[in-house]
Formats: structure tokens, sequence, C-alpha cells
């Protein structure tokens, strides 16, 4: 204490008996620690250190017991060069809007060296077969349709249209793999507001054997609800989860977990009108009204929002929550998707924060062929990472 407030200095014996106190009281399921140390997930084209790839978010599903495919979003390519006064620096070389793709061998505790995926045969506007030139490329298509807040089209003053992955998951008795995503308007640029507009949410299959896309349909045209993701298979459905943030102040959000499900079939996710939302109305649990939906987790702070089936780590369902663009998470389990979810573990992902809101600490996503009964890893964005920010891995007891 200092100035009026000053008091004694108290004895040693007693400054650590009081230390001795307060690291008893401290509960168990506090913080988890991180067991697997903060590493970048790199490509083979970052080998060399002249190229840096400032992806955001990051999903992965296995392809064998030992590759796994990763799916990013927007991704910026990043080259080392010599200016004008004989100095490195850093360079936007190009920007893929939307989505990129990447494969590479995979492990407890964290990703090999990837290996970029060209453009999947079968995506509109996209090459009649499969490419793979080494280099970034994009994966989902650019979505039509979109306009800004003033009703302009998508792509004036700045903006930009974008197709932002949400979940990847193996369609059970198949060898594709289900992609979830979100289409936006991207506010930006010079005189612009900074944001984002949600305008539809999609699946996708992807036959990684042929590198082809297929019945690639937005179903939900538009704002809806929430941008759902974070697709599960159980039973007879497919199950889906999305955050609305309704109310932001100082980097934390108040709003809803949301939850949808429908028949697992390709002919029943593709029609908006075989979805039901999970309510708390007079509907009863499930209700075909999207207007309905209730939070199926208590008062949550949902920045964002990863769910998964976690069989290897022995952990049923897991959902990981981030509640702050500071890198907070919690972490909830469940022996089914639908619940009830209970409190796992808390903690905090490393970032070094800069300033604005494009760069907060986000995009905290669970990996199930990475974790084990002992360590949970996700992988995040984080801003000071790279040369502009890159996506990272760690790992967290539980």
């Amino acid at each position: 204490m200092t100035g009026p407030h000053r008091t004694r200095t108290l004895a040693p014996g007693i400054v650590l008996l009081i230390l001795v106190v307060l690291l008893l009281a401290v509960p168990k399921t506090g913080r988890p620690q991180a067991t697997l140390g903060a590493a970048p997930v790199l490509s083979s084209i970052e080998r060399s250190g002249n190229v840096s790839l400032a992806r955001d978010c990051g999903y992965s599903a296995p392809l064998s017991a030992s590759r796994s495919l990763w799916l990013f979003c927007d991704t910026a390519v990043y080259v080392r060069r010599t200016n004008a006064h004989g100095h490195p620096a850093w360079t936007l070389q190009r920007f893929i809007a939307g989505s990129t793709a990447a494969e590479g061998a995979t492990g407890r505790g964290g990703p090999g060296q990837l290996s970029e995926v060209g453009t999947p045969g079968g995506t509109p506007g996209g090459p009649a077969a499969k490419t793979n030139s080494g280099q970034p490329a994009p994966f989902l298509a650019r979505p039509a349709g979109l306009v800004t807040s003033t009703g302009l089209p998508c792509g004036y003053g700045g903006s930009y249209a974008a197709s932002w992955v949400s979940g990847l998951t193996r369609v059970p008795s198949s060898r594709d793999l289900l992609v979830t995503f979100n289409n936006y308007c991207v506010l930006g640029g010079a005189g612009g507001a900074p944001g984002f507009l949600h305008e539809g949410f999609g699946l996708a299959e992807y036959d990684p054997a042929s590198r082809t896309l297929t019945h690639d349909v937005t179903v939900f045209p538009g704002p809806t609800t929430a941008a759902l993701g974070s697709p599960v298979f159980s039973g007879r459905y497919l199950y889906l989860y999305g955050p609305t943030c309704s109310a932001g102040k100082a980097g934390r959000c108040a709003g809803t977990l949301s939850e949808a499900r429908v028949p697992a079939s390709l002919a029943q996710w593709t029609d908006p009108l075989s979805y039901q939302w999970r309510s708390s109305g007079p509907s009863g649990p499930w209700s075909p009204d999207a207007s309905a939906a209730a939070s199926f987790i208590a008062g949550p702070k949902p920045s964002g929002v990863s769910v998964a089936s976690f069989p290897a780590a022995r952990r049923g369902y897991v959902l990981v929550e981030q509640t702050g663009i500071g890198g907070a998470f919690t972490v909830y389990g469940s022996a089914a998707p639908a619940g009830p979810w209970k409190p796992v573990r808390s903690g905090r992902v490393r970032c070094r924060l800069a300033a604005g809101y494009a760069n907060f600490c986000r995009a905290i996503i669970g990996h199930p062929e990475l974790s084990t009964p002992g360590q949970l890893v996700l992988s995040y964005f984080d801003p000071g990472a790279g040369a502009h920010g890159h996506v990272m891995v760690a790992g967290f007891r539980w």
C-alpha cells in the first residue's frame, strides 16, 4: 500500500503461511496448464522463411490414421523482400477471400508440415479437374448475390464476399467430408465501416480421393438466427451449433448458443424445411421455427463455439466456447450431442494482441484427432504471430 494507506510489513513466516493458504484454496477445476507449447500450423511453402500465410480459422478432419485435411478461412500470403533501404520487409503478395485447404501428417499433439491442396474440381468457376501447384488456392466458391449494409452489391467500397468454413467432419459410411460454411459480406476499405454481414449458411461434400466438391448448397440464404457450424453426426441426425453475440461490450459477448438438427441424409440437410431448432418454448424441445431457438447453455458469452466428438480421447462430445477476444475459453462435456452440457475446464490461449477489432485473438477450435485422454489440442488465430498473424495449436490438460 502507498500514501496514507501504507501498513507495516508482515513477518516472513506470516507471509509464507498466507501464500500456502492461497495456493491450497485454488480450485482444481481452474485454468488448465498448457501441455503443448503454442506452435504454428505450417505449410511447406513457409519452410524457407520467406513466405508467411496469415490464415484465419483452422478446422481439421482425419483422412486416415496418419493424415488430416485442414480447411482455413481467409488467407493472406506475405513474402519477405528487400525494400528500398536494403532491409527485409514483409509484403502482401495476394489475398484469398473465403477458404483454402492443406493436408499432411497428423499425430497426437499437433499436425506435421502441411502441403497445399488446389481448388477442388466441381467448384463453380473453378477447374474441371483437381489442381495442385503447391500454392494456396481458393477452396469454396465465392458466394454471389451478397450486399453491403447500404444495399449495394458486395464488392463496392472495399467490401468482399466470402464463404467462411465453420466446420468439417466425415460423413458416416462414406469417404466424403461434410463442410459447413457461412456467407459474409466483409465490410471495410477506404471510408468503409469495419465488420461483416452474415448472409447465409450452407454445406458441401468434399471427396478427398478425387478432390472434388459436390452438393454445394446455401440452405439458408440471407440472415439467419445463427451462423451455424460444428457438424456432428449422431444416430439419425446431423447436429449443428452456432453462437449469436447480441450484446458485445469490452471485448465480450452476451448472447445465445443455438443448436439445430436435421435428418442425416443429403436430401434432408439441403432442405431448409427439414431443420429443427433447440427450443424452450411451448412447441417442445425441438421447433421447426428458427426464431424459437433458445440458448442450450445458460449465460453464454459466445464469441465463438466449436463442437465435436472426441472418442479417442474418451471424452464423448466436447464443446469449446470462446468467451472473449483475449483468448479465454470454457470447455463443456456431454454424453450426447443434445446435452446436457457440464463445464469441464476453462483457460486461455496465448495471443500477442494488436490494436483493432480485426486483430483480436479468435477462432478457438478443438481437434479430436490431435487430442488424447490427458490433453485437449486447440487451434486459434494469434494476431501477433508470423508476419501478420498465424494459426497456432496448443495443448491443455483436462
